[in-house]
């Protein structure tokens, strides 16, 4: 059994304590957070160990899962790698792509596995479409459009927590900037544009980005709750011999091959999946000893391609990857 531990536990913290208890191999043995009543109280919900001091908690665990704000991530993740801890850390991994550096560093050294929170890819419907993709069902891909919007509804005020000082392509888009990643592969060069209704100048309402893949695909990712009625979170997947269509929503796949009709496919729902489904891989990555298939590599591009969209816009330029 992997003894488990939670670092954070405010909203994402909350989710991973309560998904803990359904994942094979694991034992949720701990939590710590700064707040002494709120971490007493999710302890005592699950009859586990509480702790103000993260660094205390690494001695009853073998992994934690650290969900505190991304300002903090480096040093939690630094910290439990200098520890012998595995870690798996919540989206975005990082703020800069300097701090990502650092934990991919500090856990390489340590020989400690470092897994970023990366939930999209363990959604059904997301997993069928690599499946089908991987099986050459649409052939070499061409072309990739995926959306995270909703309909207009500016103005907005900025909150008042940490969430009002990162943009919320950082904050959440950052997941749909690692699915198109993931289907995209290495992203070459970004061109965005990033804009608000709200009239602030450094939170933004929406993002278009237009990114070249060394696939030599050619990938748009939408993010904002501002573009429109129609609202969407669909993945759209055009390749030399067909192409896929993802309804995250319907969680429904749909294919066309070339020549025939749209056809509905229904992915496996029968294993573990959402944040069970990425906490289950990554016990299974610490049991076996194997690089997790979202690491922090995969987390720091995710990060890139969001950086490289604010850069691109503000500056009016495509952005060349990796960024300096």
């Amino acid at each position: 059994m992997v003894r488990v531990g939670v670092i954070g536990v405010g909203g994402m913290g909350n989710a991973h304590c309560n998904s803990l208890p359904n994942v094979e191999n694991c034992e949720f043995v701990g939590v710590a957070d700064l707040r002494l009543d709120a971490v007493e109280a999710v302890a005592q919900r699950h009859q586990i160990r509480a702790f103000q001091d993260y660094h205390e908690l690494f001695d009853v665990v073998d992994a934690v899962v650290v969900a505190t704000p991304p300002v903090a991530h480096t040093q939690v993740v630094v910290d439990a790698a200098e520890a012998g801890i595995h870690a798996f850390c919540e989206k975005p991994l990082s703020l800069t792509l300097a701090d990502a550096d650092t934990m991919i560093e500090a856990s390489d050294k340590a020989g400690t596995h470092l897994m970023v929170g990366q939930v999209l890819r363990f959604y059904p419907v997301h997993e069928l479409g690599r499946q089908m993709i991987d099986a050459g069902d649409i052939g070499d891909i061409t072309y990739i459009e995926t959306d995270y919007t909703g309909p207009y509804n500016a103005p907005r005020n900025r909150p008042e927590t940490w969430y009002g000082t990162v943009g919320g392509l950082l904050e959440n888009g950052i997941h749909k900037s690692d699915l198109i990643n993931w289907f995209g592969g290495t992203a070459l060069t970004v061109a965005a544009e990033v804009g608000s209704f709200s009239g602030h100048d450094d939170w933004e309402d929406y993002t278009v980005s237009l990114i070249r893949y060394d696939s030599g695909a050619v990938g748009i990712l939408r993010w904002g709750g501002f573009l429109g009625a129609r609202g969407t979170n669909e993945t759209i997947i055009d390749g030399s011999e067909g192409s896929l269509r993802l309804d995250m929503s319907a969680d429904l796949a749909y294919l066309k091959k070339r020549g025939d009709e749209w056809k509905e496919i229904v992915p496996d729902r029968d294993g573990p999946h959402g944040v069970v489904g990425e906490l289950t891989h990554f016990v299974d990555c610490v049991r076996d000893n194997k690089t997790p298939m979202i690491d922090g590599r995969g987390g720091k591009h995710a990060v890139e391609v969001v950086l490289a969209t604010y850069q691109s816009a503000k500056e009016g330029t495509k952005v060349a990857l990796p960024m300096k």
